[in-house]
């Protein structure tokens, strides 16, 4: 049987090799590195040598050290499996209980496209997509309108009590009633105490908690019936963004009113500056237009494709076109579909580069025999 002092010198060279891993970590050592650097081998030789000296039931023991490690892992597992029931039971109960603020709207493309899927482009020349957006008709075709950037993130709303995440119920699938393709997930909500619950649950998004932790306290301001739009962005959740590390943060782009009676109603975008000036939220960037021509927003799409967010080095998406006063008109338009309208000509123009000729007309053929008879009976004369 092991004395004393093997327990001691087996606790002792343990506690050094804890030291020096620690020491070559901050030098910049990777664990694989670590582990196999000279030093550590040897001393956990060592350790193996006197550890082969204490008795089997000697909790110093590899045998011991495992059988712990595994008993803790379970435990823990059983922990986080009790902890996960009580807080989906908890969020439920929260969800149920939570007024339904107005949900985004879906927002139909400015232009008028063909296509579908990954053959989906805009339709040149340029021509406003009435049928869907409304801009183009009416009493008023080409309004005042407000240009926006459209942020590609992921679009959340939030009121002072509430947080949500927007889902989309279709996915791929595009028909029935675009006013029924969109719910939402509850995120968290202002608990009794005034502090928001359920952002540091185990199934919470951190990367949404990292956008959306520098305006916590504002959204908490938010006047009672009022709810915020925003894009939520960041480094791993956003292709877009995939250069810019650490980048987190929230893009505000609409706010809706809800009466006494839950009534909601968006409302118009120069209110939206106002309150995101009020509430110190950010706004997308934007621009004012007397007049929208169908011509010149195709144009600065073109222009979109080289250029940045105003306040983010990436390449723009597109842009959202609302309707400046009380008009609720509101369209987008992607440089992606833009760019997709482009192969689509170079792909018809390489199947047949030789332009077709016009087809004569039954009027035109009997003109043209009609000359080359004149033509002859003038010889014979």
């Amino acid at each position: 049987m092991a004395g004393a002092s093997t327990d001691a010198q087996v606790d002792a060279l343990a506690a050094e090799i804890r030291q020096l891993k620690a020491d070559l970590k901050t030098q910049g050592l990777k664990s694989s590195e670590i582990n196999h650097h000279q030093a550590v081998v040897a001393k956990v030789q060592e350790l193996q040598r006197l550890k082969s000296q204490l008795s089997s039931d000697d909790p110093r023991t590899d045998a011991a050290f495992f059988a712990r490690q595994k008993q803790e892992a379970e435990d823990a597992q059983k922990q986080k499996q009790a902890d996960l029931t009580h807080q989906r039971a908890e969020l439920k109960a929260a969800e149920q209980s939570a007024p339904q603020p107005l949900i985004q709207r879906k927002i139909f493309h400015l232009f008028r496209h063909a296509g579908t899927g990954p053959t989906f482009h805009y339709e040149p020349p340029p021509r406003l997509n009435s049928k869907d957006c409304g801009f183009g008709a009416g009493e008023e075709p080409n309004p005042p309108v407000y240009i926006t950037e459209k942020w590609d993130g992921t679009t959340m709303q939030a009121t002072a009590q509430h947080i949500f995440k927007r889902i989309d119920l279709w996915g791929k699938r595009r028909d029935g009633d675009p006013s029924q393709r969109y719910s939402l997930r509850l995120l968290a909500w202002k608990d009794g105490d005034g502090a928001w619950r359920g952002l540091d649950f185990l199934e919470a998004d951190q990367r949404l908690l990292e956008a959306m932790r520098p305006h916590l306290s504002k959204l908490a301001s938010l006047d009672e019936g009022l709810c915020v739009y925003f894009e939520a962005v960041h480094t791993d959740i956003n292709a877009n963004f995939k250069h810019l590390p650490g980048f987190a943060d929230i893009r505000v782009f609409d706010f809706s009113r809800s009466g006494s009676h839950g009534v909601g109603r968006f409302l118009p975008f120069d209110e939206t500056i106002e309150l995101a000036k009020r509430f110190d939220l950010p706004l997308v960037a934007y621009e004012y237009r007397k007049k929208l021509t169908a011509e010149e927003l195709w144009a600065d799409l073109e222009k979109a494709s080289k250029r940045h967010y105003a306040t983010a080095p990436a390449m723009l998406e597109g842009f959202v076109v609302r309707e400046a006063g009380a008009g609720g008109r509101i369209a987008k338009a992607r440089v992606e579909q833009l760019e997709a309208a482009a192969a689509v000509t170079a792909a018809a123009v390489q199947a047949d580069p030789k332009p077709k000729m016009r087809s004569k007309t039954k009027a035109e053929a009997k003109a043209r025999c009609w000359k080359k008879w004149c033509c002859c009976l003038l010889k014979l004369l």
